[in-house]
Formats: C-alpha cells, structure tokens, sequence
C-alpha cells in the first residue's frame, strides 16, 4: 500500500475515498476520480473505475457481528494484501462519514486526512467502524471460480 493523502477537507465534498482508492491502488491521486463530484453516480463511477482497473468491487460488509449477505465477515472479506477501505464518522465534522484503511483486525493503518486523527485506532474495538468496501483482483476472483 502507498499512502497518499487527501487534497480535498471540506464537509461533503472530501477526497478521502479517493485518496483510500489511490492508496490502495498504489496510484497518484491525480489518477483517481474524486467520485464525490460524481453526486447520485458516486458509487457507480467507483465501481465503474475500479473494474477498469481489473478490481471487482463486491459490496460493502457491516460490523459488529453483522454479516453481510455472501456471509463475509471482515478477516474473511476479499481485500488487497490484507487492507480494506472503511468508513468512520469523522472527527471534524458533524453527520458526516470519513473513509480510511484499516487492517484485518480494525486498525486504521491510514487516516488519508493530513491531521491524521483516526491513526492507529482499532475501530472495531472502538465501536467507530461503520461499514467497509469489499474489493477483489479480477485475476483472484478468476482463481475461485476455477476452484
């Protein structure tokens, strides 16, 4: 994973996820949609961009016990070398939800805010994780299906 951070701090109109995306992807920033821009598309242009990439968005996972209908929990969800991108409520603004990258376990391993609240919490201990995006490489998802 290459850490980058966001460029975009403002209530509803962050590049965290974008920055996550670029993290994850090991990607410039730049090359990276800021989906948010996208309003009610946001999440078809994610999927729509990571699948051009040869990634196979598969939904989103829930906490707490919850499973997610597939039967995924977090330590079994597809992810990319052990990370996953989450969602926290944000320490800066009110009602509004921030993306990061947490391990397996619920440790946030990147806060892409500058200020770098969220590092190095387990947000799954904390009880802050909300939900996190499940994501596979096509290649892997080939893999099982040959299995």
């Amino acid at each position: 994973m290459k850490k980058v951070d966001q460029s975009i701090i403002d209530q509803g109109y962050g590049d965290c996820t974008r920055a996550c995306i670029a993290s994850l992807l090991e990607l410039e920033l730049d090359a990276v949609p800021n989906f948010i821009r996208f309003g009610t598309r946001y999440a078809r242009t994610m999927w729509a961009f990571l699948k051009s990439l040869d990634y196979h968005p598969i939904g989103t996972g829930f906490p707490q016990g919850l499973e997610y209908p597939n039967g995924n929990v977090l330590r079994e969800t597809p992810n990319i070398d052990g990370f996953v991108m989450a969602s926290v409520p944000s320490k800066i603004f009110e009602n509004t939800g921030h993306s990061v990258i947490i391990d397996l376990n619920g440790l946030v391993v990147h806060d892409p805010n500058p200020n770098k609240a969220w590092q190095d919490i387990n947000v799954m201990e904390s009880g802050d994780l909300q939900h996190w995006m499940m994501i596979e490489k096509q290649e892997k998802l080939d893999e099982g299906r040959k299995t």
